[in-house]
């Protein structure tokens, strides 16, 4: 991972523009908060939050939610310092027994979806109740992986390199409170 100072962090928020506020970002996670905990309310679910991006929205919902659940996680990437590949890298696997149970998969965005649909599948082969997934983030474009929604989405944003909120710039500024991104020349 690269490592940047201070200072070139500095420059990159100098150059950032915030696309969606703290305070929207806050309206948008009471307002999926709500519609999860409708869904959610007696199914008693298992939360499983996708590291490293989906912490900071998990950690927002969670504390919103109503409803009793148990908790899990599971890091699995495609990325490799802002890189894409094609295999998927599993560093730590939910340790849960999903079979027949209620499962909420929780990340930061939906972008091409490669990523969150692979997790999915392989999910769903260990025959949970339900599995339905949640992001923050919405990138609209037209290169997402065929046959594969979100369940609930936060909001959308334009096709743009974002940060803030569980996403990173090369690794740096997840705990912005924002969506932020490089203004447009």
């Amino acid at each position: 991972m690269q490592i940047l100072d201070n200072k070139e962090l500095e420059k990159v928020l100098a150059k950032s523009e915030c696309l969606i506020n703290s305070a929207e970002i806050n309206a948008i996670y009471d307002r999926l908060a709500a519609q999860l905990n409708l869904v959610y309310a007696e199914l008693n679910p298992i939360v499983i939050v996708v590291m490293s991006g989906g912490l900071i929205p998990a950690g927002q919902l969670l504390s919103r939610f109503s409803f009793f659940h148990r908790m899990d996680y599971l890091h699995a990437s495609r990325y490799r310092n802002n890189v894409g590949g094609a295999q998927l890298n599993w560093k730590v696997r939910p340790t849960s027994d999903v079979t027949n149970e209620h499962i909420l998969l929780i990340d930061d965005i939906f972008d091409e979806g490669i990523t969150l649909k692979t997790i999915y599948e392989e999910l769903e082969k260990l025959n949970p109740k339900t599995l339905k997934t949640c992001t923050l983030i919405n990138k609209i474009h037209g290169h997402k992986v065929k046959n594969f929604t979100v369940d609930f989405v936060g909001t959308e944003v334009p096709d743009r390199y974002i940060y803030g909120c569980g996403m990173d710039y090369h690794g740096y500024l997840r705990h912005l409170p924002g969506i932020y991104a490089m203004k447009e020349e």
